[in-house]
């Protein structure tokens, strides 16, 4: 805590946000607390628009990023000490305008031309620190934690500067909230974090708008905040599905995410639940477009040290009822993450000190920020000031932030609008490259403003010693075009990428994060698994260990991701190895726990050993001294080798599955048949909270198919042409045994008829 900020706020207009918060009866033992504790004074100033400006940034740390206008607090009509929340409303003539949340109600400012806002209305609200508010049809419907239940607000006059509070409407003992949920597919709406069922989420009969009712809930715990949409296709065809960041006791407990059936009001119920890694709140979800992905913020865990930079979820809800995280994502500051939406291909996240940041999510699993605003010039410390949310849905393009302290930003992202070649890989990149070469990939190149640069599109591929093997595209059609990857050594490891380069002389790429960073393969013709272990069964895995507490045990998890736990295995088998696996305060303690699996066959070839962990030692009184050690033996485990240490510190200390895969042959020369492996978590000097688990571990070799030898290309360089025939009458004439093409000791005529109908055929 900041005594010098907490002094300012409490001076300022915090004192009656305070006492309202509490006499609303919101729980001031939840994450917003920290908020009121955090907040800094007001920033005022006139309203700043684009042609007052000398650079596109208006003095703001921005990149691909022009302000458009910047509207500070003092600006809005009421006296405002702070910002909240923001939406946006298109009238039917087309217009657009701001919904600006405020500590005392809510301003609306019509941003057509962005760069010339207008304040058009405001509407007075209860004073508090929150605001929340979303639009279904011609109406906006605010709610907020100091009470007055739900402001149903006519928008249908705003063209004229008219907005007009119809009621504060109350129902089923409903006062306060915390969030308002819209569904506009199929006009439904929610509360979220309200002082009535359990502060579940709630629904809301909307047969009359301007008096919606409470109408049934799903109060099985606390929901902070959610997306709810509409089904259109699949098994969940027809289907009204939330997402819900959401725990008991106001969060806290078992943060995570619920996803929940809500068609039938009167009979909501959870289709799943998943606890993702390193959990501290679970703040906001939004899910991508195509819906397979959802995009969780926590709001806690870089405030709580569980992760080092502003960290979003990424879990694959492709399947409803088994959702799995499958990356995180990352602006590579400390900043907290606090409200994302998504729009095409693209994300949008507002996140506190360092304001707006926008990714492109071409790649969903692996987002990368390609623009960003930073709204708060401070710095970008894990703290609750700045950027509070952002609004992307303009049909103009237009992006809002509203600021907890400096108000209202309107923006434009140049980093989507311009110019560029938008380059993609048809299909799922492939994960082994054939090593004779002519693995056939495909890619589409769209030009954006940029133009492609004749014969400027390739295929790179860098081998395990970093050298770059190129290919020339070769255009099937307008956009389009294959490669064949080149000649590898077998087995090798190597990454690769598509390159266009634009007639600009600019550079793009799939994926986005090359070159630096590639799609991955193995260079084989197939693979083929000699072991395979989901622990479902014993197959022969000893433990040791000098430790009081935290042995290895086989099973299903059953921490529920508390105090590093997993919260499920690593393939969705259902068991894996963890260390001691109860729920509540039961880790590694006071000594090394061991887990060593059974002699293995890593012989006959390209042998690779693959793994899931999961480690952490980021909580208790000593965290992050501690270390995860993995060793292998290829003599039984008379002596071992060490292939990886884990920790103390690092990224992989925060819990969450990382799959790896070693070439055995890179530690054994020759490996054998008597192979093993060995994972050790250990927890020495002062005590730490030291939690390990592994799954899905495999031997899988390689094989590599031989081509058929060319005897007909002389020159070994892929071409029958007049060189090899060349080279073949020469080598004939000195009697070469290369040229003895019969194989009968016996330099002849036969030997040059069979040669010319070899070269006549072709190479296979």
């Amino acid at each position: 805590m900041r005594g010098k900020n907490l002094m300012q706020s409490f001076a300022r207009n915090t004192t009656s946000a305070i006492a309202v918060f509490l006499i609303a009866g919101a729980a001031f033992g939840d994450e917003d607390g920290r908020k009121l504790l955090d907040l800094e004074p007001m920033v005022p100033g006139p309203i700043i628009t684009l042609g007052e400006l000398d650079d596109r940034g208006g003095g703001f740390d921005a990149s691909g990023v022009t302000l458009m206008a910047w509207l500070p607090l003092n600006n809005f009509p009421g006296g405002h000490g702070s910002g909240n929340d923001c939406w946006g409303y298109v009238s039917p003539s087309g217009r657009e305008y701001a919904i600006m949340g405020l500590e005392r109600g809510y301003g609306f400012v019509e941003i057509t031309d962005p760069a010339n806002p207008v304040i058009v209305a405001s509407i007075s609200g209860p004073t508090s620190l929150w605001h929340d508010v979303k639009v279904i049809g011609n109406y906006a419907y605010g709610v907020s934690e100091g009470g007055s239940g739900i402001q149903v607000m006519d928008l249908s006059d705003i063209d004229n500067g008219n907005v007009t509070l119809v009621r504060n409407q109350m129902s089923g003992g409903h006062a306060s909230t915390h969030n308002i949920v819209a569904n506009p597919d199929a006009g439904t709406l929610f509360l979220c974090g309200a002082n009535i069922a359990n502060g579940g989420l709630v629904n809301l009969d909307m047969s009359d708008p301007t008096r919606p009712t409470v109408s049934g809930a799903w109060s099985n715990m606390y929901v902070h905040d959610a997306q709810v949409v509409s089904y259109t296709q699949g098994p969940y065809a027809g289907r009204e599905i939330a997402f819900c960041a959401s725990g008991f006791n106001n969060g806290w407990d078992s943060t995570g995410l619920r996803i929940v059936d809500v068609t039938n009001k009167s009979n909501m119920f959870t289709i799943a639940t998943y606890f993702y890694t390193s959990p501290a709140y679970s703040h906001q979800v939004w899910i991508s477009p195509d819906k397979q992905y959802a995009y969780l913020d926590d709001e806690l865990d870089e405030d709580f040290g569980l992760v080092p930079t502003t960290t979003t979820r990424i879990i694959d809800i492709s399947n409803l009822s088994n959702p799995v995280q499958v990356g995180t994502f990352t602006s590579n500051v400390p900043a907290i993450d606090h409200n994302l939406y998504t729009r095409d291909q693209y994300i949008f996240e507002a996140n506190y000190t360092s304001g707006l940041r926008v990714f492109d999510a071409s790649d969903p699993v692996h987002p990368v920020q390609i623009a960003y605003f930073d709204t708060y010039p401070s710095d970008d410390a894990p703290a609750f000031n700045g950027a509070w949310s952002c609004y992307p849905y303009f049909p103009s393009g237009t992006v809002i932030v509203s600021d907890i302290n400096r108000g209202l930003f309107v923006l434009r992202i140049d980093a989507i609008d311009a110019d560029k070649l938008d380059v993609q890989l048809v299909g799922s990149p492939p994960e082994m490259l054939d090593p004779n070469g002519g693995t056939t990939l495909q890619a589409t190149i769209v030009e954006q403003g940029e133009t492609i640069e004749p014969g400027g599109v390739q295929l790179v591929v860098v081998d395990g010693e970093g050298i770059a093997h190129t290919v020339a595209g070769v255009e099937t059609g307008p956009g389009s075009y294959s490669f064949a990857s080149p000649v590898l050594a077998c087995a090798d490891q190597v990454e690769y990428y598509i390159e266009a380069q634009a007639a600009s002389g600019a550079y793009y790429y799939a994926p986005l994060t090359a070159p630096s960073v590639g799609y991955s393969a193995i260079v084989a013709s197939q693979a083929v698994p000699t072991f395979e272990d989901n622990f479902e069964s014993n197959t022969g895995w000893t433990t040791a260990s000098t430790a009081s507490d935290g042995q290895w045990t086989r099973g299903v998890p059953a921490g529920g991701g508390d105090r590093g736990d997993p919260a499920q295995d690593y393939d969705g088998s259902g068991r894996c190895y963890l260390t001691d696996n109860v729920d509540g305060n039961s880790d590694v303690d006071d000594g090394a726990v061991t887990l060593t699996s059974p002699a293995m066959d890593a012989t006959g070839g390209e042998v690779f050993l693959n793994y899931a962990r999961w480690y952490s030692n980021t909580a208790g009184a000593a965290p992050q001294e501690d270390i995860f050690t993995v060793e292998v033996s290829n003599d039984n485990g008379s002596t071992w080798s060490t292939l990886e240490v884990v920790g103390p510190t690092g990224p992989e200390v925060f819990g969450g599955w990382v799959y790896k895969s070693f070439a055995i042959s890179d530690v054994f020369p020759t490996p054998s048949n008597q192979f093993r492996v060995r994972f050790t978590a250990s927890d020495f000097g002062s005590g730490s909270v030291v939690e390990a688990a592994v799954d899905a571990v495999s031997l899988v070799v390689y094989e590599c198919d031989v081509p058929p030898e060319c005897v007909a290309d002389r020159t070994g360089d892929g071409v029958l042409d007049f060189f090899d025939i060349l080279d073949f009458l020469s080598d004939f004439t000195a009697q070469d045994p290369s040229a003895d093409i019969v194989q009968d000791g016996v330099f002849d005529f036969f030997d040059v008829l069979e040669y010319l109908s070899m070269f006549a055929a072709g190479c296979p």
